[in-house]
């Protein structure tokens, strides 16, 4: 006997957003059946609604907001990552949401972002209002001691993850970082800033087989990590607080990589945002000073920061994949990678 089950398909994002007005806020009909959705199960202010403006922060991700009281919504269309399978994977964004937030204790001033409800591959996410770490970082200099405060709050996030989340039963894994590290500049050989240099691609191989017959970069127990520590993925709202965004990525591995990833991101926004590697390093040092003054005096923060130098070194290189950032900027990233690999251990 056979069930004729209607299939529910993933929605799309809005048509009218182009690439180019990512940013600006656009109209939207009442009749949106995203609209529709929100105005029935998520709205939560008193009477009805007025009029909706979107507005894209990322290529999956739009802001949605009432105009007349400024309610706003984030929603994470899966469909545009994902496909027909976007429901599965919106399910399981809002799965490690939960068990991060069941991770980092309640009450402080750091807090995971709070997820709303799944719809049709759609994952409904509160709208918090505040600036990026990339955006401090490139108004670092016209508000002096605003950047350091906002790298002091990640960091201490980060180690109350990682703290809080230890698997102590999980295998520590760093195999895959290499294999991860060689398909990067495997591509960067093929069909980037590599494409011509054979010596420079040998060269960078021979240090990731280094690293990779390193006993001690497989001597830690594994933690719960965010897994793409960029400097959008943390918000300051104000009041000392920050919130940490997009967690698709959580995964049990070793803390280092949160750090190094983050790392390899201030500095390159740094860079990008008028400053170099050496205004960077102060920093990036701070950062980690902060996160191992959080740590438990029995965590080796020594260890920590030294395998933290191959995952900085590491998402340097992926950095250098962006077509979008210029070749010379590209060229210097895998120059930084090579650096970092090349320190004595």
């Amino acid at each position: 006997m056979s069930t004729n089950v209607k299939r529910i398909e993933p929605i799309e994002p809005p048509a009218s957003v182009p690439e180019i007005q990512r940013g600006n806020w656009l109209s939207l009909s009442a009749e949106d059946p995203l609209i529709e959705y929100v105005r029935e199960t998520l709205w939560d202010r008193p009477g009805d609604p007025d009029a909706w403006e979107t507005a894209r922060l990322s290529q999956a991700a739009y802001v949605y907001r009432e105009v007349s009281s400024e309610w706003g919504i984030v929603a994470k269309f899966y469909q545009v990552k994902a496909g027909s399978a976007a429901n599965k994977h919106a399910a399981r964004e809002f799965g490690h949401i939960r068990q991060a937030q069941a991770t980092v204790p309640a009450g402080g001033r750091a807090r995971v972002v709070e997820p709303l409800a799944l719809w049709r591959g759609v994952l409904f996410l509160e709208y918090v209002k505040g600036l990026r770490l990339e955006d401090v970082i490139a108004i670092r200099q016209s508000q002096p001691g605003r950047l350091t405060d906002s790298l002091e709050r990640a960091a201490q996030f980060l180690a109350s993850l990682h703290v809080h989340g230890v698997q102590s039963d999980a295998e520590s894994d760093f195999e895959s970082a290499v294999d991860y590290t060689h398909h990067v500049v495997e591509q960067l050989s093929r069909y980037g800033v590599l494409q011509d240099y054979p010596i420079a691609r040998d060269g960078l191989s021979r240090l990731i087989d280094r690293w990779a017959a390193s006993s001690s970069m497989r001597d830690f127990t594994p933690t719960l990590t965010h897994g793409d520590t960029t400097t959008t993925n943390f918000i300051f709202p104000g009041r000392g607080e920050v919130v940490v965004v997009d967690w698709e990525r959580l995964r049990v591995a070793d803390s280092a990589f949160d750090l190094g990833r983050l790392m390899a991101e201030i500095t390159h926004s740094l860079s990008q945002h008028g400053g170099s590697v050496t205004e960077a390093e102060p920093f990036v040092r701070h950062m980690i000073d902060t996160y191992r003054d959080a740590l438990p005096s029995n965590w080796d923060g020594d260890a920590l920061v030294h395998r933290a130098r191959f995952y900085r070194a590491s998402s340097t290189l992926r950095i250098a994949r962006n077509g979008w950032v210029s070749r010379l900027d590209r060229t210097a990233l895998v120059a930084q990678a090579m650096a970092l690999l090349a320190h004595d251990f």
